[in-house]
């Protein structure tokens, strides 16, 4: 299973939403994050199809809130073309 995989500095406890850029009033996925005390946070990306998205990450550490944005593209599919704008 694909996932998307972040290593952090310490353990973290936030949230995550995954997009659709055309579409960003629309998140795909919410979920709780909490990296325990591994550091790693994985989000499973099962039931997404082929496209681009982008995962926002919020968090709070050492009474310090914190934002990560990051684009991603899913292509299973070896002849896919991407769809420019």
């Amino acid at each position: 299973m694909k996932t998307l995989k972040f290593n952090f500095t310490h353990p973290v406890k936030g949230h995550a939403q995954i997009i659709m850029p055309g579409w960003p009033n629309f998140p795909l996925k919410q979920l709780l994050l909490d990296s325990k005390a591994s550091n790693l946070v994985e989000i499973p990306l099962m039931g997404f199809r082929d496209g681009k998205y982008k995962v926002t990450l919020d968090w709070e550490a050492d009474n310090k809130f914190f934002i990560h944005q990051e684009e991603f593209e899913i292509n299973d599919n070896p002849n896919f073309i991407p769809a420019t704008r």
